[in-house]
C-alpha cells in the first residue's frame, strides 16, 4: 500500500527509512553485492520533490501515530536539510533529537570521501513518550548507553533475494528496544524488506507493515526463515 493510504493506525512507534533521493537502485557495482539478488520494483524519490516528499510522510506519521507515540525518521547527510525544512513547516511534530548511526558500508568512490553516518529524527506528538535507558545489543552491554550515535555494522546476507536497502537487525532491536516496550505497536509505512516488523516481532512487539513494492515480499519472507531459524521466530 502506498504510505498516504494508512490512516489511524494507532502506532506507539513508527520506524522508518526513507528513500535516498539519488537515483538509487541498489545494482551499481560500487555496492559489492550480486545485482542479479536486487528485486526489482524499488521506487526512488525524485530529488526535485524530496522536501514535499517528506511532508507528506510526516503527516502519515501524525495521523497513525497514538497520542503517547512517537517516530524515528532515517535520513542520509544529503536529505538533511530537506527533512529539517520539512519538520519546522509541518509543526504537528516536535523535534526531539537527533540521533546518529555510524556504519562500516560506504559505497566505493573515486573523487570524494564516502560518508557513512546516517542521521535519525526523534519526532514525538506530545510530552508523553516511551523511552528506555537500556537495550539488549552491545550498543548498552559493553558500556555506558550513549544515545547521541549508535555504532552497528551492516550485516550482509548472501545468496538471498535483496532490496536495494536494508536496515541492519541490531541496529533496529536498539531503537525499538529504547523507543517501545513490549506489546506496544511498532509501524513502518516504507517497510521494504520488512526488517522493522521481523525485529520488533523477534522484540515481543506488535507489528504493521505497508510498501508500495509487492516485490518486497520476496526479501521479506527470506528473511523470516532466516530470522526463524536464528530466534526461534514465529511471525
Amino acid at each position: 500500500m502506498d504510505m498516504n493510504g494508512w490512516y489511524g493506525v494507532g502506532a506507539d512507534l513508527i520506524l522508518t527509512d526513507p528513500p535516498f533521493g539519488i537515483d538509487f537502485n541498489g545494482r551499481k557495482g560500487n555496492y559489492n553485492r550480486d545485482d542479479s539478488l536486487v528485486v526489482d520494483g524499488y521506487r526512488e524519490w525524485n530529488k526535485e520533490e524530496y522536501e514535499e516528499n517528506v511532508a507528506s510522510l510526516l503527516e502519515v506519521i501524525e495521523r497513525n501515530l497514538s497520542p503517547a507515540g512517537q517516530a524515528l525518521l532515517f535520513s542520509g547527510w544529503n536529505n538533511s536539510g530537506a527533512v529539517s525544512r520539512a519538520i519546522e513547516r509541518h509543526g504537528g511534530l516536535r523535534l526531539n533529537g537527533k540521533i546518529y548511526w555510524v556504519y562500516n558500508f560506504a559505497p566505493a568512490c573515486r573523487k570524494r570521501p564516502a560518508h557513512n553516518v546516517y542521521e535519525i529524527f526523534w519526532l514525538v506528538k506530545g510530552h508523553r513518550y516511551t523511552y528506555n535507558r537500556r537495550c539488549s545489543t552491545e550498543h548498552c552491554l559493553s558500556g555506558e548507553a550513549n544515545l547521541s550515535s549508535f555504532i552497528f555494522k551492516r550485516d550482509y546476507k548472501r545468496a538471498m533475494p535483496k532490496y536495494p536497502t536494508r536496515l541492519p537487525f541490531e541496529l533496529v532491536k536498539a531503537l525499538i528496544e529504547h523507543f517501545s516496550s513490549p506489546g506496544d505497536l511498532v509501524f513502518d509505512p516504507l517497510a521494504g524488506s520488512g526488517m522493522v516488523g521481523i525485529v520488533a516481532g523477534v522484540t515481543g512487539r506488535r507489528y504493521l507493515l505497508g510498501d508500495v513494492n509487492p516485490n518486497a515480499l520476496a526479501v521479506y519472507r527470506s528473511l523470516i526463515e532466516y530470522y526463524r531459524g536464528h530466534y526461534m521466530y514465529n511471525p
